[in-house]
């Protein structure tokens, strides 16, 4: 079952091991250029892997990308109360937070790793490997871009303005010092770098191979994009084909999508294993775990959604997160699943239409039925507007622990009156860390975080 994560070892392997005698005669690895590495397509797929080995780590989905806009959403708490963490929560993190530096370095390594693959679309280097068809080439490049719009994606989301990078680097490039682009050029971007979905492999069925990027995959992150970029129709029409083409299923049981691997439900999920663990899962658990919840966010639950008390678990004055079940940290982490698009799909439909549509009202109510929530008749909902922050607090309650509510509330401004303790606009993005920017005095700061 997780074959794929047992391969991403073997990918950084075949990068990075050598022999004790000629590790000295070794250039870097980030300073090996694609045109010294790249030889065949068994060196690309490698390549590949590796990229998809950068998303587990701890300063990624592995821990950061999720709890970071956890704490900041007010979500999670320290359990040691560690103050790194907790200044998140209460909205004033600085410029020199150890865990925006380890997002955004994260976040360009791997841009940096995708960037050296996708170089060899250039003119001058079209043809210099070759693959067994052009089809297999096109997947291999269309998940390279997959990835880096992901992390495009989740840096614009956290730090808004950011540098937009599309050429490998390496640690003695001349062009490192680069400013930051505006967001809507990085959207740009992550849509162009999205929409040609078509040419990813709709499905993979050998086990080594779950977990890659798939078409479907593809269309509903660019569903999500556009959503957040305001083009209702087309993020309504993106997500409803993935609603009606991409052969994915609500599980009957919530809790199946964190318990079974890979289900009905999941369109990316990251694979864990023995030798690949999910580090968030050893951090939440209830001995040696340093993250849990509080019985504020416990309360906040209806009493008859069955959510709760998958995703919480009181003992006595604690409250753990449940999300990720206790035992060996091999759980898998779902990234995008239909519950998502099902919501993304009736915003984005309520909010062009103008109006409380039957798909958009039949999407949310079957969310809330699977959660044992009754839901009022489509008769009641005459208010568009207000049905719309309906399906973001469902959102909310569907995806805890998951790394949304905090830019979701922060996209259309709830954050102020919902979730900041300390209301201000500026802050719906983290400070530019101040170590980049020591290193690159062409690098501009947010706002809010001027005065540091």
């Amino acid at each position: 079952m997780k074959k794929f994560s047992y391969y991403i070892l073997l990918g950084i392997a075949s990068l990075t091991a050598v022999s004790c005698s000629d590790f000295l005669d070794k250039e870097p690895i980030d300073q090996i250029s694609s045109e010294q590495y790249f030889t065949d397509e068994k060196s690309v797929t490698s390549a590949m892997i590796a990229l998809y080995n950068s998303l587990v780590n701890a300063n990624y989905y592995g821990r950061a990308m999720i709890i970071i806009p956890e704490f900041a959403a007010g979500q999670v708490v320290s359990i040691q109360q560690y103050p790194e963490y907790m200044v998140f929560t209460s909205n004033t993190v600085n410029i020199d937070n150890p865990w925006t530096l380890n997002i955004w370095a994260n976040s360009y390594a791997t841009i940096n790793a995708a960037n050296n693959i996708l170089a060899l679309e250039s003119e001058d280097r079209a043809g210099e490997v070759t693959f067994a068809n052009d089809s297999t080439r096109a997947g291999l490049l269309r998940e390279a871009k997959f990835i880096r719009a992901l992390t495009y994606f989740n840096l614009v989301r956290s730090f808004g303005d950011v540098p937009l990078i599309t050429t490998p680097t390496t640690s003695s490039s001349t062009d490192l010092r680069v400013t930051r682009a505006p967001a809507a050029e990085v959207y740009d971007q992550i849509v162009s770098d999205l929409s040609g979905y078509e040419e990813v492999p709709s499905r993979y069925t050998a086990a080594a191979d779950l977990g890659r990027a798939t078409r479907w995959a593809a269309e509903a992150l660019l569903a999500k994009v556009n959503l957040y970029r305001g083009d209702y129709l087309q993020a309504a029409n993106l997500a409803g084909d993935v609603i009606m083409n991409g052969g994915y299923s609500l599980p009957g049981t919530y809790g199946d999508v964190w318990t079974k691997e890979n289900s009905t439900e999941s369109i990316f999920e990251i694979q864990y294993d023995a030798q690949v663990q999910n580090e968030l899962a050893k951090n939440v658990a209830q001995t040696g775990g340093i993250f849990s919840t509080s019985k504020a966010i416990y309360d906040e639950y209806d009493v008859s959604d069955v959510r709760r008390d998958f995703n919480i678990l009181p003992v006595g004055d604690q409250y753990y997160i449940g999300k990720y079940p206790a035992g060996p940290a091999a759980q898998n982490l779902p990234i995008i699943r239909l519950a998502e698009v099902y919501l993304i799909y009736a915003e984005a439909e309520a909010r062009n239409a103008q109006s409380v549509t039957n798909d958009a009202y039949t999407y949310y109510k079957a969310v809330r039925d699977r959660a044992g929530l009754e839901t009022e008749d489509i008769s009641t909902f005459t208010d568009w507007q207000a049905f719309v922050t309906d399906v973001q607090h469902e959102k909310r309650f569907e995806m805890m622990f998951e790394g949304e509510a905090w830019f979701d509330y922060t996209r259309t401004e709830l954050a102020l009156t919902e979730m900041m303790v300390n209301p201000n606009a500026g802050r719906f993005v983290f400070p530019i860390p101040q170590a980049e920017r020591d290193l690159n005095p062409n690098l501009g700061q947010n706002d809010a975080y001027l005065a540091q």
